[in-house]
């Protein structure tokens, strides 16, 4: 009883904080689409970073592809299929994608809300997607094939390295974990960066969607946790 209590307070600890920011958010990128300052500043890096080499830009056009809704929906679904393949279970496979996909939903409805402008780096570009800077929706892509991956890995070490007496096979899924996690984090900074270098977001359109989707996915994995366990007692 007393995990339980335990467990129930960390889920609405999490979901708490987490709701905080998610209202603040859309306050922050207000204040940014009225602040000039904020806009020129800004609008500096991104012209400093179009000094870097070319090829640069070339890897960050294929992550633009990649990342794209077409790119991320064919990503997860093919992860979606290993998932399967790995547990077997359609129950759990719905759990993961619904936590991974989860922020999607809140990045595009403050992108609407908001209606950041594009910053002026990006007129003219191939690449332009129609809707608002505020926050970056590629990142959170990016984001969403990191959890998924994440998920799927946890899932194949726990399969590989089943709980039990042996404190080797816990250290053997803590090791697998926390590469998938290193993995994850520099898949998302090298998508959030490719951003700034074809000059289509601000970074704090980047930074804001990096930090604000990973809260998202684990709240919703800490309250499906919890019902989880409810149901269980």
């Amino acid at each position: 009883m007393r995990m339980k209590n335990r467990s129930v307070a960390r889920t609405a600890a999490v979901v708490i904080a987490t709701a905080v920011l998610c209202g603040i958010v859309p306050m922050i990128g207000v204040a940014l689409r009225n602040s000039t300052v904020a806009t020129i500043r800004e609008t500096n890096i991104l012209q400093a970073l179009t000094v870097l080499p070319e090829g640069l830009r070339d890897c960050s056009t294929v992550l633009a592809y990649l990342f794209s809704t077409v790119g991320c929906v064919a990503i997860v679904s093919a992860l979606a299929v290993v998932d399967s393949r790995i547990t077997g279970s359609g129950r759990v496979v719905i759990r993961d994608v619904i936590v991974s996909v989860a922020p999607i939903l809140y990045v595009t409805g403050v992108k609407w809300l908001v209606e950041r402008p594009r910053p002026i780096t990006s007129v003219g570009s191939g690449l332009l997607p129609g809707d608002p800077s505020f926050p970056s929706g590629h990142t959170a892509a990016a984001v969403i094939v990191s959890v998924m991956m994440i998920l799927i890995v946890r899932n194949f070490a726990r399969s590989r390295f089943p709980d039990g007496e042996d404190d080797e096979r816990a250290n053997r899924r803590r090791v697998f974990l926390r590469r998938a996690i290193i993995g994850a984090v520099a898949l998302v900074v090298a998508v959030a960066c490719s951003r700034l270098l074809l000059g289509l977001h601000y970074p704090t359109d980047v930074i804001i969607s990096a930090t604000i989707c990973p809260l998202i996915s684990y709240a919703v994995w800490c309250v499906w946790n919890a019902c989880e366990s409810a149901e269980e007692w």
